[in-house]
């Protein structure tokens, strides 16, 4: 299938830190999210792909431009959300919109303002009287309102309450029903991502853990809950990792390697990724 985003062989260091992606992918018409801990290279990466960042070696590419940075026609169908975003911090939202049409050629005005009464933001505010949360909603609508066909997206839920954040995964999910259009989103919210991806990357380090497709993921695997004892009769190599409570223990393991003897549950995407990173190997 064709590809939205491809890195090859990427490498960034930042004193101590190295970000060293070696493959990486995001297939066309799919949502892929980055899981890591804080300074694992999420945002290290995510500014690579938007040109704001430039490689110390290896290949990426974006929407089949290697380029990004200067690349004016790839750019028009990009949206994106990033913390440090360039927004003017001294206009309002109706501000910003009379620049912005200037920038974007499929700037769609009337969806704009569908977007900031929907997210109930003050058009006359200035941009740097927003609350975090405010600010997020706006880059969103800005993201959304020249009609890209890829977004990326850099925690863009973090700092929202929970009626918010189900409002921002509800659009995206009705974006991503178009099969052109493609969505990568790092996040710290597991379970926001559960509710979106298709497919998951867990960096760790600077460097890719893993990628799979994320129900395939969720199924790999099972927790196990029972006593010490009970254990004991297991196969030590078949326990990936283990949780100890006072009269019970809790056990990751491969959904085949479970025995018929205990009781298993299959994990959300935010118990997995904490157990994995319990595991220290790769899945």
């Amino acid at each position: 299938m064709d590809s939205a985003i491809l890195c090859s062989q990427v490498k960034k260091s930042y004193g101590s830190f190295i970000l060293d992606i070696k493959d990486f992918s995001v297939t066309r018409g799919t949502v892929h999210g980055l899981i890591g801990a804080n300074g694992s290279g999420k945002t290290t990466t995510i500014k690579l792909l938007l040109g704001l960042l430039f490689p110390d070696s290896g290949e990426l590419s974006v929407l089949g431009s290697n380029r990004i940075a200067n690349d004016a026609e790839v750019r028009q169908n990009i949206g994106f959300i990033v913390e440090d975003a360039s927004v003017p911090s001294l206009l309002n939202a109706s501000e910003i919109a009379a620049v912005l049409k200037r920038v974007y050629d499929n700037w769609d005005q009337d969806y704009y303002e569908t977007l900031l009464r929907q997210f109930q933001l003050d058009v006359k505010k200035q941009y740097r009287k927003y609350s975090r949360g405010m600010k997020v909603k706006l880059q969103l609508a800005i993201a959304l309102s020249h009609h890209a066909s890829l977004l990326i997206l850099d925690e863009p839920t973090s700092g929202l309450d929970p009626l918010a954040r189900d409002e921002i995964i509800t659009i995206l999910s009705e974006f991503k029903e178009d099969e052109n259009h493609s969505i990568l989103i790092s996040s710290h919210i597991t379970s926001d991502l559960e509710k979106l991806c298709d497919y998951v990357t867990f960096l760790e380090q600077g460097s890719i853990r893993f990628t799979c497709e994320k129900d395939e993921l969720l199924e790999q695997y099972r927790l196990v809950k029972t006593t010490h004892q009970k254990e004991l009769d297991m196969d030590s190599d078949a326990i990936l990792a283990r949780r100890e409570g006072s009269f019970q223990v809790e056990l990751l393991m491969k959904t085949e390697d479970v025995p018929a003897f205990v009781e298993s549950r299959r994990l959300n995407l935010e118990e997995l990724i904490i157990l994995l990173s319990r595991k220290g190997g790769t899945v």
